[in-house]
C-alpha cells in the first residue's frame, strides 16, 4: 500500500520508519528545503543551533520518544540527565550558587497534601479546574516551580491546563523518570530515522509542499504536489489538524498554539555543570536552562559550552518587549560569565512551539478513514516530543496493528 507523509518533521519521520520497515510504500513531501521541521539543527559559529525542540528529550531513552526509537531500530544514543533537575531559587534571580536539587522532599508537606485533595474531589466528583484556581492554595516553592515546569516543559501557563491534564502528565514523569540529551542532538535522532526510510526504499523529496487533497467517495484519494495529482491509499499529515483541514477547504480545529522564545548561548565555562533542567523559580520571562554540552561536547565549538533558555510567550503583540525582558533576566542569571547570545528564536503563529497548547489536542483521527495526524497537534498527555510518539504509538496500535506496549 502506498503512504503519503505530508510533513517531515519528526512525527512525520519516525511514522514513516515505522510504516516503512513494514512494507509500506512510503513517500514524504516537505515544503522546506531540509528535513526535521523543528526537530534537527542548522550549524552557525560551530554550534548546532536547533531550529526549534531544545537538544533534550523529556524522559530520556526509558520515556515514549526514546522506547520507539530503540523499537523502530534507530542507532541513537541517549544520555539520561543526572541529576534530572535542579531548582535556582533564593533571594535574588543572579545568585546561581543557591540550588535545590529536584526530588518530592524539597517541597512542603502542606501542598503535597493539597494535590491529593484536588486528585480526590477529581476521582469523586470530577471536579477539573485549569489549575490557576489551584495555584494559589500552594506555597511558594511549589507555586514558583509550577510556573517555571509549565514554561519549560509545555510553553503554557497555569490559566491554560487543567489539573486532569496536569495529572497525566506528572503520572508519566513518575513512570518514566526525567530527561535526557541525544548524541549529535536532534539532527543524529532525524538522521537516523530518515537512514532507515531510505533503507526501506521511502522517498523524502524536499522544496516540495502539498498544495491540496482530493476527496472521491469518501476518502481522501490524491494529493497535489509541483508535479501534479498523484494518489495514494493512506494519508498521514504531520502539519497539523488546522493546516490539514485547509488542504481540504474545511476546518478540524480553532484550539490556539502555544508559543516560546528560544535562546542559544555560547559560554565560556559550564554555568549549569550537569546534563538536568535548571528551573529558574526566580525569574519572571526565564523558565529554564539546559547545558547540551555536558553530555555532548560537540554540540559546541572546542573551548566552548553551549546553554539553552527558554520562555513562553505570552503576548504574540508586544514579541520585541518579551525577548528584551528575557535578555535582562538572561544578563543577571551569567553575571560575572563571558557570553554571547548565537540566535534567539521566537515561536508563534505557524511555526509554533506546539501546533496545539499541550492537554488540548484532539487526537490523530480525521473525518476521513485514511487520513490521520501525527506530530505537535496530535499528541498523547506527555511533554513535547514524548507526546508526539505517545499520539503516534496509539495511531500505530489501533491503525497499522503495530504493537508497541507503552
Amino acid at each position: 500500500m502506498k503512504v503519503a507523509i505530508i510533513g517531515s518533521g519528526l512525527g512525520g519521520l519516525l511514522t514513516a520508519a515505522f510504516l516503512s520497515k513494514k512494507g509500506y510504500e512510503v513517500e514524504i513531501f516537505e515544503k522546506l528545503r531540509f528535513y526535521g521541521g523543528r526537530f534537527t539543527s542548522l550549524k552557525y559559529k560551530g554550534f548546532q543551533i536547533s531550529t526549534g525542540a531544545l537538544h533534550m528529550i523529556p524522559h530520556g531513552k526509558r520515556g515514549p520518544l526514546g522506547i520507539l526509537l530503540k523499537k523502530v531500530g534507530a542507532n541513537v544514543e541517549i544520555v539520561d540527565s543526572k541529576p534530572e533537575g535542579e531548582l535556582l531559587y533564593g533571594d535574588k534571580s543572579d545568585r546561581s550558587d543557591e540550588r535545590i536539587e529536584v526530588r518530592s522532599s524539597v517541597f512542603p508537606l502542606g501542598s503535597k497534601i493539597k494535590f491529593f485533595k484536588w486528585l480526590l474531589k477529581y476521582r469523586m466528583f470530577r471536579s477539573d479546574p485549569y489549575m490557576d484556581k489551584y495555584e494559589k492554595e500552594l506555597d511558594e516553592l511549589s507555586r514558583k516551580f509550577l510556573k517555571s515546569f509549565l514554561g519549560w516543559s509545555l510553553s503554557i501557563q497555569s490559566s491554560e491546563i487543567k489539573f486532569s491534564k496536569l495529572l497525566a502528565i506528572y503520572r508519566n514523569v513518575v513512570k518514566y523518570n526525567g530527561p535526557g540529551i541525544p548524541i549529535g542532538g536532534c539532527k543524529a535522532v532525524v538522521d537516523s530515522l530518515v537512514e532507515i526510510i531510505k533503507s526501506n526504499e521511502g522517498n523524502i523529496f524536499l522544496k516540495n509542499p502539498v498544495k491540496g487533497l482530493k476527496i472521491e467517495n469518501g476518502m481522501i484519494k490524491k494529493l497535489e504536489v509541483k508535479e501534479g495529482w498523484e494518489e495514494f491509499d493512506i494519508f498521514i499529515s504531520n502539519i497539523g489538524h488546522e493546516a490539514t483541514g485547509k488542504l481540504l477547504g474545511e476546518k478540524y480545529s480553532d484550539e490556539e498554539e502555544s508559543r516560546g522564545i528560544k535562546y542559544s548561548i555560547s559560554i565560556d565555562r559550564p554555568f549549569i555543570g550537569h546534563t538536568g533542567v535548571l528551573f529558574t523559580l526566580n525569574c519572571e520571562k526565564i523558565s529554564g536552562m539546559n547545558e547540551v554540552t555536558n553530555a555532548d561536547p560537540s554540540l559546541a565549538p572546542q573551548g566552548k559550552h553551549f546553554l539553552q533558555a527558554h520562555q513562553p510567550l505570552k503576548d504574540v503583540t508586544r514579541v520585541e518587549e518579551e525577548i528584551r525582558s528575557g535578555l535582562e533576566e538572561l544578563k543577571l542569571l551569567l553575571k560575572g560569565y563571558d557570553y554571547e547570545i548565537l540566535a534567539i528564536q521566537s515561536y508563534f503563529n505557524g511555526w509554533p512551539v506546539n501546533r496545539m497548547m499541550s492537554g488540548r489536542d484532539i487526537g490523530y483521527k480525521t473525518p476521513y478513514s485514511n487520513l490521520f495526524v501525527v506530530g505537535d497537534g496530535a499528541k498523547g498527555d506527555d511533554i513535547e516530543v514524548d507526546g508526539i510518539a505517545l499520539g503516534i504509538a496509539e495511531m500505530l496500535e489501533a491503525e497499522f496493528d503495530e504493537r508497541i506496549g507503552l
